[in-house]
């Protein structure tokens, strides 16, 4: 018997349950089928005007692997994919110069489309309406000067309670001679607009000063060298100006992503004179050296300069992101010393990864590692830029963390776990956000036992993951269930690496009892329906980041109305339906509380092949 449940909040549910599950075919998909796709591309606007060569690709990944078809419209905008197997596809898509690409079923372009489910012999109908996609152009100057060659990126955005994040997705161009920029292919609606002159492309730039000015037309006088050279000091040039470096800058002028204007287009809209220039910042040079733990001057090293970014920033500057790691990757160690020219103001962390001198020392680095010594020393400092050089950075190398520990396997069928020793199983530390040293934690093979030992950890918080390709069991596929550190699972929640402190006794416990969820979405006379996408979170909000293995991305049903969740790990999740959302709001704690407050609250046990229908509420 199913009992319903009605929520009338935000238009949102009725939920039914049941225990029945019909049987799904386990064998491979083929790559030929008798199903069909039929459909039209129109312009959406009030002629309707057929599109001619536009671009309709459909995708299937299945257990015969990835499966992908392609086509385009004729003079009358019809197209068609013939010969196509059963199965749910992802959404058909649907693309032309000139226009906003979409996606069937989206509610918007570049909104969340509708994957299409086929069966032998079906022949399905769709059709495509294509909004002509914006232009954004302006000019990028110098003090009154084109800048050429000048990447220029349109970044979409909203604003929300005063807050402004990621609303899509955007554009970029690249300057030409005279430095014009034209984005286009843009969907309708808000932008950011920034360039990013190329960090370095002009080497050190250093102004010339009033000092300098001064003392060379001294020097150009009538006599003025002799003068100079008579008396002591006279004939030195004074000291050079103080070096600046182009920095992001964003439409109509400034430095800081928050303050930047937002340029509005339409669909079809053409925006130009969005024109701004280019802006510079004074910059320092930071040089030190680099030693072993016994303080000698280190061979084997490695360094890395990365900016430490604010985390309660809603959105990350990724220009300067990016700028920042073109600058890092140009730091080298020589000889033990190190020096970075050009480095903007800002909170940089200065990282070291050494390798101990019995490991350089001509030891056989093992198979597949090539000449180069594991990197298993680390050293970091924290240092803050302001315009003024600094000279004296040390960083001494330590020895690094090991974790260690066993594997466990929980088999829910008669089958026997795989054998550590022929298995590949892979453990990798994620360092979590404000963790800026780079660390590359090498991956171990199992012993014959299970154990497992990872060295060389730099101190930080990270999390577990572990994988093992290729090993399934009759259930399916072994997955991580947990990965112990004390009380703590750190396959979902960050631990800490101190200096000095190894951690012993990690169990990562692999399962094949992993849950999953299905069902139908359905309107308010009980026929399937694909009119909203369904979420699935834990109800736990320790777990909302996109880290999680409790939160899965939002899924439009097929267009037999139903959806699907696999591998699922057992415990209280919210079952919830979106009218539309913005991919980016997904994993943001205000959203999802909105979503939790008109959700259905689903137990997940283990192993359970759990079948739970959506029924949209009427009325």
């Amino acid at each position: 018997m199913r009992t319903a449940f009605f929520v009338s909040l935000a238009g949102i549910l009725a939920i039914t349950t049941g225990a029945a599950q019909q049987a799904r075919d386990a064998t491979a998909t083929p790559t030929v089928g008798t199903a069909s796709i039929v459909g039209t591309v129109v312009v959406d606007e009030p002629d309707g005007q057929p599109l001619r060569l536009v671009s309709i690709s459909l995708s299937l990944r299945s257990a015969a692997g990835f499966l992908e078809r392609q086509t385009s419209t004729d003079d009358r905008g019809r197209f068609e994919l013939t010969n196509l197997p059963a199965g749910t596809y992802g959404p058909p898509v649907a693309s032309k110069a000139g226009y906003a690409w979409t996606t069937y079923g989206a509610k918007r372009p570049g909104g969340v489309g509708t994957p299409v489910t086929l069966v032998d012999g079906q022949r399905m109908t769709i059709a495509f309406k294509l909004l002509r996609a914006a232009v954004i152009t302006g000019m990028l100057q110098d003090n009154g000067r084109p800048v050429e060659q000048t990447s220029v990126r349109a970044t979409a955005v909203k604003t929300v309670n005063g807050v402004r994040t990621s609303g899509g997705t955007g554009g970029s161009a690249t300057t030409d001679d005279r430095g014009i920029y034209r984005i286009w292919g843009l969907q309708p609606g808000e932008y950011v607009v920034g360039a990013s002159p190329r960090f370095g492309s002009q080497g050190e730039i250093r102004p010339i000063t009033d000092a300098e000015m001064q003392w060379a037309e001294r020097q150009l006088q009538p006599g003025g060298m002799q003068a100079a050279s008579a008396t002591p000091g006279g004939s030195t040039a004074p000291p050079p100006g103080q070096p600046v470096a182009p920095s992001p800058v964003y439409y109509p002028g400034t430095t800081d992503f928050t303050a930047a204007a937002t340029v509005t287009v339409t669909a079809g809209q053409e925006r130009s004179g969005v024109d701004f220039g280019v802006s510079y910042v004074a910059t320092a040079r930071i040089s030190g050296t680099v030693v072993d733990p016994e303080g000698k001057p280190a061979t084997q090293a490695q360094l890395t300069l990365v900016p430490m970014l604010d985390p309660n920033v809603a959105m990350v500057d990724s220009m300067f992101m990016l700028d920042s790691m073109m600058m890092s990757n140009r730091a080298t160690v020589i000889a033990g010393k190190f020096s970075v020219a050009g480095v903007r103001p800002g909170r940089y962390t200065v990282g070291a990864r050494g390798a101990s001198s019995s490991a350089s020392g001509g030891a056989n680095p093992g198979p597949g590692r090539g000449s180069q010594p594991p990197m298993t020393l680390w050293a970091a400092a924290e240092v803050t830029v302001d315009g003024r050089d600094q000279t004296d950075v040390e960083l001494r190398l330590q020895p690094g963390m090991t974790l260690s520990g066993s594997t466990a396997f929980e088999a829910g069928t008669a089958q026997a776990p795989p054998d550590p020793s022929r298995a590949t199983v892979r453990l990798t530390a994620a360092p979590t956000a404000g963790v800026s040293v780079s660390v590359n934690v090498p991956s171990g093979p199992m012993e014959a036992d299970g154990t497992f030992k990872l060295e060389g950890v730099a101190p930080g918080r990270y999390l577990l993951s572990a994988s093992m390709p290729g090993a399934t069991a009759a259930g399916g596929t072994w997955v991580l269930k947990s990965a112990r550190v004390g009380d703590v699972d750190a396959a979902d929640t960050a631990f800490e690496v101190r200096p000095n402190q190894s951690i012993q006794g990690i169990v990562l416990t692999f399962t094949d009892k992993s849950a999953e969820l299905t069902g139908s979405l359905l309107d308010a006379t009980g026929k399937p329906t694909t009119a909203l996408s369904i979420i699935l979170f834990s109800t736990d909000r320790t777990m909302w980041s996109n880290r999680s293995r409790r939160m899965r991305q939002p899924v439009r049903p097929g267009s037999d109305g139903k959806f699907r969740f696999t591998s699922l790990l057992p415990g209280e999740y919210y079952l919830g339906a979106l009218s539309d959302f913005e991919q980016s709001d997904v994993y943001k704690p205000e959203f999802l509380e909105q979503v939790a407050a008109s959700a259905m609250k689903v137990t997940i046990r283990e192993g359970e092949k759990k079948v739970q229908d959506v029924k949209i509420a009427g009325g």
